[in-house]
């Protein structure tokens, strides 16, 4: 008998089971799309070019200590020719070398202060490649011909430096442009540079002639410099958020070239061309009292005084208010247009200062308009953080006296000091002197900030016979009054609206979050231990251990020597020698005599080093 229950189950399925309707989707798997991911640049080293820079960089040093030996003969040598001759041997090699120069110039913890004044002089001028280099980069980095990107091209660079050429150019819109072409082979170049570079600090501190790992920090930076330099992208992203961030500052008196982001790469990079003209030709015609150029400054409505004041702003709302600062704002990249507008332009080397440190240089300023030298010293110690086992008071009492200097210079009338004593120069170069004699460690960022604003400050007063940077910050704080009374009007405005209550709740929570972090920082303080144990170790318990070490090494080198020469004896002689000669001649081998000196030499001024930090 059939089963009626489920023939019946089966018919009523029938009348439901049925398609529906689907959206169909792309014929791709899962895989085609990858996971983004952050832009690194990158170059291959090669070991033999390495080794050729290495060189190159001997016969800089061979020259640069031939010219100081030559003027001790004469005796001519002061510290301003040695500085001049370091500052030549860069130009003479050029390339990575200038850029290094110009590196150094800004580690003025490094060096004395007549060093970086000179080597800061430098200018970056290379010969141009040929245009035809250029085209095919254009257009191998772009996946375009050249007559699809513009009407007009000109071969000839308006500027070459070795990082790059410059080239004038009409887009196929017809606006006029600058087009960025990088030097080929330059990354292969640098990357070999900073290699021999890092080889010859790393012997020099083999040597201890530098204290071991003190240049480590400063290899550091000079690869990343060398790699800012070279990356495009992340210039042109700087150069957009700079002009971006000044139109929100409600400030149509400065800017940057707009730049054309979908058509820049690591290798090429476009932006509008900006007319008017340079503000290192301003400076010469004002100091020298170039017709031809004052007048056509006229014909312009640029007045040089107007923008001694608005360079001065932008300095401060460089630092201050922005997200980073254009850290080398020399006269050769800065252009002055109709009625002393300012485009900046060149954006490699930039920086950054944490919400403490602006702060403090706030408070510094606020300080020497008030005449308070002694808080002056505390807030600009804020900026050398974090401090080594240090003296701090005799510290501030030294720095204290170099800001008396300052006050006094802001005291005299302009018209009977310096242009250089109208700027912040003797506060910073006091600094770095106790900087060098108190082995403090100074952030790039600080160097960086203390290059960009001296170079503002030189700029005003070269241009404005009378202009008091400390008073131009005054009038820089009415900007930050009216900005603030901005925030707290729309912050009213919201709540009066009804907006005011999600705002609200955000607050109190990040003021929640900001409690939780104060807490944990603190739970975390509290449980570690209040003493560095590695720090306990003296300075003669160091000395002793050294000094086993060099026994160690001793007896292994003189141990590996006397097989050597024994080994050398049986063979010509047939026989093994005692071991009186063997030692005898051991200690009188020049070589062993050499290895022994220069190992006694390392050791001794390691010990040194360690006898000259101060105790914890």
């Amino acid at each position: 008998m059939p089963d009626i229950s489920n023939s019946v189950s089966d018919g009523q399925r029938a009348g439901v089971l049925a398609g529906l309707p689907r959206r169909r989707f792309l014929d791709v798997s899962a895989g085609d799309a990858s996971l983004s991911q952050m832009r690194f640049i990158s170059f291959k080293i090669n070991r033999l070019r390495s080794v050729a820079r290495l060189l190159s960089w001997l016969q800089l040093l061979f020259y640069f200590l031939s010219k100081i030996a030559i003027d001790i003969l004469l005796r001519k040598d002061t510290p301003k020719r040695r500085a001049l001759h370091l500052r030549r041997a860069f130009e003479r090699n050029g390339g990575s070398f200038v850029k290094l120069g110009l590196h150094l110039s800004m580690r003025l913890d490094f060096m004395p202060w007549v060093y970086g004044s000179e080597l800061s002089c430098m200018t970056d001028r290379w010969e141009p490649f040929p245009a035809a280099q250029a085209i095919e980069t254009i257009e191998r980095s772009l996946s375009k011909p050249l007559s699809a990107l513009f009407i007009r091209f000109d071969p000839d660079p308006i500027a070459s430096t070795s990082v790059a050429c410059l080239y004038q150019a009409i887009l196929q819109n017809g606006e006029k442009v600058i087009v960025k072409v990088r030097r080929p082979g330059i990354g292969e170049q640098f990357m070999s540079d900073i290699e021999a570079f890092d080889w010859l600090l790393s012997i020099a501190e083999f040597l201890t002639i530098f204290r071991p790992g003190f240049t480590q920090g400063m290899r550091s930076e000079f690869r990343d410099l060398l790699l800012e330099e070279l990356d495009f992208v992340q210039e042109a992203r700087r150069q957009d958020a700079f002009r971006r961030a000044a139109a929100q500052s409600r400030k149509n008196f400065f800017s940057a070239p707009r730049i054309y982001l979908d058509l820049t790469t690591e290798e090429v990079a476009i932006n509008e061309f900006a007319s008017g003209i340079w503000l290192w030709e301003l400076l010469v015609a004002v100091e020298q009292g170039n017709a031809d150029v004052l007048v056509r400054a006229r014909e312009m409505n640029i007045n040089p005084e107007l923008v001694a004041k608005r360079l001065l702003w932008v300095n401060y709302w460089n630092w201050g208010e922005n997200l980073f600062f254009h850290a080398d704002p020399n006269p050769d990249n800065v252009i002055i247009g109709q009625d002393s507008t300012l485009h900046f332009i060149n954006f490699t080397s930039t920086g950054t200062l944490s919400r403490t440190k602006r702060q403090a240089q706030r408070q510094n300023l606020d300080f020497a308009w008030e005449r308070d030298p002694q808080n002056m010293a505390r807030a600009t110690l804020v900026m050398l953080e974090p401090l080594p086992p240090i003296d701090v008071i005799e510290l501030i009492q030294e720095l204290e006296t170099y800001n008396w200097q300052l006050i006094y210079s802001l005291e005299a009338s302009p018209h009977n000091v310096s242009w250089q004593e109208r700027t912040s120069s003797v506060q910073w170069a006091g600094m770095m002197s106790l900087v060098r004699k108190y082995g403090i460690t100074v952030d790039i960022q600080v160097l960086r900030f203390i290059r960009s604003t001296l170079l503002f400050e030189s700029m005003g007063a070269r241009l404005h016979a009378e202009i008091d940077f400390v008073k131009q910050y005054q009038n820089f704080k009415n900007y930050r009054a009216e900005q603030a009374r901005r925030r707290v009007t729309d912050s009213m405005l919201d709540q009066m609206d009804g907006k005011g209550t999600e705002q609200t709740i955000i607050r109190l929570d990040r003021i929640a979050h900001a409690a939780e972090g104060l807490f944990f920082r603190a739970s975390h303080m509290l449980s570690l231990p209040s003493v560095n144990f590695n720090t306990l170790m003296s300075k003669w318990s160091f000395a002793v251990y050294t000094l086993l070490r060099f026994i160690g090494q001793t007896a292994a080198l003189t141990l590996i020597f006397a097989f050597l020469i024994n080994i050398k004896f049986y063979f010509d002689e047939q026989q093994f020698m005692n071991v009186y000669d063997v030692f005898f001649q051991v200690a009188t081998n020049p070589v062993y005599q050499i290895i022994l000196f220069i190992t006694i030499f390392v050791h001794g001024r390691t010990v040194l080093f360690r006898l000259d930090d101060k105790e914890v």
